[in-house]
């Protein structure tokens, strides 16, 4: 028997995949799940807890600052508002109010401004067109505009139409990222039935696409001279980074998916002009159609099971293009283990690389890296302060669908970035298991988010959920350092939020040396407001902010023996 998915969202060990054609319910039967998810702590010093359930094709979780609010958006435009306390689920938008009908990447400023990114498919054309929407919530409405749109482009019509997906704001929030992913799975023809003959990946595809944050109906054309011109190509060869995310440091890192074949999955440090390999590199291996002689049959890293295995997209190609000799490829962060870290070697065996002579850069293939979030406020205490986490979408060898390499699935990690000088490698652990196919993650102070995700073709009659992640607290270790014979308080600032200026005022009760400083959203230090010896009393101190945007900041009152931070808002 054959159906049709009417949801495009399809993850297929590469975060997002678009399934228009007839598929073979055989194929996907194996991302069932016969058990409720029961997530648990592989570390002493966390600890989980089911916030909500979810509805279906829930894809992005988000957080606003400004009202303290979460949201969720789903895969058919809906956006939703949640009551963690009732667990009401309050319906925000849907497609005809932002204008997208297949949404993948939903971002939320510090003041409180929604951008949603997507797809919206010609079924007649058989054509995409990429669009961003950006929304202002307006007495509990939000209105919404068009930020970007793109030209159509042609779809590939198979599972491999990534799309538009993951979006995130640049530190200052002056920027917009947005990931448009590949059409192809490693830059095979598409013709689509002849419509479009000779078509690989097009100048709007396998990029990371950068357009300021203000602007208004802007028009992205598909033709690569013009978006290198106006400079909205941020970086290139990127197959599909469905997640996206900052650190302390202000480095923009991206998860990479790769396809089909047991090629390695990614964690980039994307850089403007960086050119990251596809489709002639993915994961660390030369794709291997662009070789005379190339034989899928002898190929040890295909499987006879995958998707683009049945449908014949593996062949010898002597039309491949060129590698043009100007690019030089940067290679994903090389894993040093313990987790997530199996690789094919070049017999056909798997191996764990901490336990062999080989590198991979970055995880074991099939492993969907999502989810990708980092402390940038730095509040996380124990051994987690400044790090990442990730999700891993896909499960264990309970599934072999893809020719899962054994180790275990539906997971997150502690992301420890190493930097040796000559760039970053990372040491990867697993911390957290039994999730059912986690998709998404928001972190706040010392709390991490994870979304689940469910649809009538996968996870179907099962309970996904958001689920609350708790760290140790840098806070709560400085405050067990000093004797609570000894008041000191940080009060909230007033007025707040504000306008160009406001009052902080702290208490000291007995003479010591002070620092008060602020810190924007990201952990940056952006103004020193004390800094020496103080009396014991109360002190007021004023925070100009006239030279600074909107958004959330903090302030961070340290001693000797105690250190607070609080947060306020800046509306202009």
């Amino acid at each position: 028997m054959k159906y049709f998915l009417t949801i495009f969202l399809l993850l297929i060990k590469i975060g997002v995949l678009i399934a228009q054609n007839p598929v073979d319910p055989l194929y996907y039967h194996q991302y069932g799940k016969s058990k409720l998810s029961t997530p648990n702590a592989l570390i002493k010093d966390i600890e989980i807890r089911r916030v909500t359930t979810v509805k279906d094709n829930a894809v992005r979780l988000a957080y606003n600052k400004a009202s303290d609010k979460f949201y969720y958006l789903t895969t058919n435009g809906q956006l939703f508002q949640l009551n963690f306390d009732s667990g009401i689920h309050y319906l925000k938008a849907q497609s005809e109010d932002h204008g997208i009908n297949e949404t993948l990447g939903l971002a939320i400023s510090s003041s409180g401004i929604f951008y949603v990114s997507g797809t919206n498919k010609n079924s007649e054309n058989l054509t995409n067109v990429g669009r961003v929407s950006r929304g202002v919530l307006t007495d509990d409405k939000i209105l919404w505009e068009t930020l970007i749109e793109t030209e159509e482009y042609p779809l590939s019509n198979t599972a491999f139409d990534h799309s538009f997906n993951g979006i995130v704001l640049s530190p200052s929030e002056k920027t917009l990222f947005i990931n448009s992913g590949s059409r192809t799975d490693h830059g095979e023809v598409h013709s689509v039935n002849g419509r479009y003959p000779d078509s690989r990946e097009v100048p709007l595809t396998a990029k990371l696409l950068q357009v300021p944050a203000d602007t208004n109906n802007l028009y992205l054309p598909n033709n690569y001279d013009s978006l290198k011109f106006y400079g909205y190509i941020y970086a290139e060869g990127l197959r599909n980074t469905f997640d996206l995310a900052f650190d302390s440091k202000g480095n923009l890192f991206g998860t990479e998916n790769s396809g089909d074949r047991d090629d390695s999955e990614e964690l980039n440090i994307i850089v403007k002009g960086g050119h990251y390999g596809f489709p002639w590199l993915m994961g660390g291996n030369l794709t291997p159609m662009q070789f005379d002689g190339y034989n899928v049959e002898n190929d040890l890293f295909v499987n006879t099971n995958s998707l683009a295995y049945r449908n014949g997209y593996f062949y010898n190609d002597p039309d491949f293009p060129l590698k043009p000799d100007s690019i030089t490829f940067i290679e994903g962060l090389k894993n040093i283990g313990p987790d997530a870290d199996r690789k094919r070697g070049e017999d056909g065996q798997v191996y764990d690389v901490s336990e062999s002579n080989l590198e991979i850069r970055t995880f074991t293939s099939h492993r969907s890296p999502l989810g990708l979030v980092f402390d940038t406020m730095k509040t996380m205490g124990g051994d987690y302060t400044g790090d990442g986490f990730l999700l891993g979408w896909t499960g264990s060898n309970d599934s072999n669908l893809l020719q899962r390499m054994g180790d275990e699935g539906d997971d997150m990690f502690h992301l420890k970035l190493i930097d040796s000088g000559d760039g970053y490698s990372v040491s990867v652990k697993r911390i957290v298991s039994g999730f059912l196919n986690p998709i998404d993650a928001e972190i706040i102070d010392n709390k991490i988010y994870v979304l689940e995700f469910k649809s009538s073709w996968i996870n179907n009659g099962l309970t996904t959920s958001i689920y609350e992640i708790t760290f140790p607290s840098i806070l709560n270790q400085a405050n067990q350092k000093f004797s609570s014979k000894v008041k000191f308080v940080l009060y909230q600032n007033y007025p707040n939020p504000f306008n160009a200026s406001t009052q902080i005022r702290f208490e000291l009760e007995e003479a010591t040396k002070v620092r008060l400083e602020v810190f924007n959203s990201i952990g940056q230090k952006v103004m020193e407001l004390v800094n020496g010896q103080q009396s014991a009393g109360y002190h007021t101190a004023t925070f100009d902010a006239s030279g600074l945007s909107s958004g959330v900041y903090l302030y961070k009152l340290t001693t000797p023996s105690f250190t607070q931070t609080k947060k306020m808002l800046l509306i202009k």
